[in-house]
């Protein structure tokens, strides 16, 4: 039966990757859901309910699919299956909150299940505890830790990037509690960082947060670093696309340009609390320190 579960997974995998419609990290999140939750066989669980959420998102895209391509197709049509697909969404929820799991990779399994759920379904507050969940019990991967940048990223937009964006309103707080969050991003970021290809799409994403959180000089070297390895990932061979494709819906909420540079005093307080910590924030310090010699 074990065997048959995960010739299923696998299979359903496949047929997932072949879709354009999920985004790249939703399908390279959902192989590493497959991986844990069959590397132990002692664990029939996670494989099943594995098996039975990529079923439901094959058959939902496919429906889509169909829906897109039909003269007939109508908002009410696409709006109809969408609520369908957000009930199927917290039906898995619910069975993977009270999954019951033998072994550790079995656990991490359905950490990352729930943080996929979640981001299905806009949550990023969930999704972020759910991968901090997996990353605690021992899955130390550069996806999660950059699926976690993304949605600190995006958790910051949604949380306070209005407070931000609202300058004659908003209070120097505001601005700093925002600036920390991205910063918490970015430290994510850093950790996704492999020193293989598609490290310069990480940077590309370290760059963006820290432009959006007013850290221009930063933000910058970043750019930088993004596009040297951009260019040699293109002299080596195909660069990964793992990330791309994520920043539309994203960086259309981030706030506007009126948040106006940082100030040295802040620069420094950031600094001692991201100490030895944020490498990119630190060669801000040290340019800063160059200016003042």
């Amino acid at each position: 039966m074990y065997d048959d579960t995960n010739e299923a997974i696998w299979q359903q995998l496949w047929e997932y990757y072949q879709m354009s419609a999920p985004s790249s990290l939703s399908q390279a999140l959902c192989q590493l859901i497959a991986e844990y939750a069959t590397v132990e066989a002692d664990s029939q669980r996670m494989p099943q309910l594995v098996t039975e959420f990529l079923d439901r998102e094959v058959r939902y895209h496919r429906q889509v699919g169909k829906l897109h391509a039909s003269e007939a197709l109508t908002t009410e049509d696409l709006k109809s299956l969408t609520r369908k697909r957000s009930i199927a969404i917290q039906d898995m929820i619910e069975q993977a909150k009270g999954a019951t799991v033998e072994t550790s990779a079995g656990e991490i399994a359905r950490q990352l299940l729930l943080a996929e759920c979640y981001q299905q379904v806009q949550e990023p507050d969930k999704v972020v505890a759910h991968l901090e969940k997996a990353l605690a019990d021992g899955a130390d991967e550069p996806l999660i830790h950059f699926a976690l940048g993304y949605n600190r990223f995006h958790l910051a937009l949604e949380s306070f990037g209005p407070m931000v964006e609202l300058t004659d309103d908003s209070t120097n707080d505001d601005l700093l509690t925002f600036q920390m969050a991205c910063l918490q991003a970015v430290s994510a970021f850093e950790s996704a960082l492999t020193g293989q290809a598609g490290d310069s799409e990480v940077y590309e994403w370290i760059g963006r947060v820290l432009e959006t959180a007013g850290f221009e000089e930063a933000a910058g070297q970043a750019f930088d670093k993004a596009d040297d390895l951009a260019y040699s990932d293109r002299t080596d061979g195909e660069p990964a696309a793992v990330y791309h494709g994520l920043e539309g819906d994203l960086l259309s909420t981030r706030p506007g340009q009126q948040m106006g540079p940082i100030t040295q005093e802040e620069i420094e307080e950031f600094g001692k609390l991201l100490e030895g910590k944020h490498d990119i924030y630190k060669l801000e310090l040290e340019r800063e320190d160059d200016e003042e010699a």
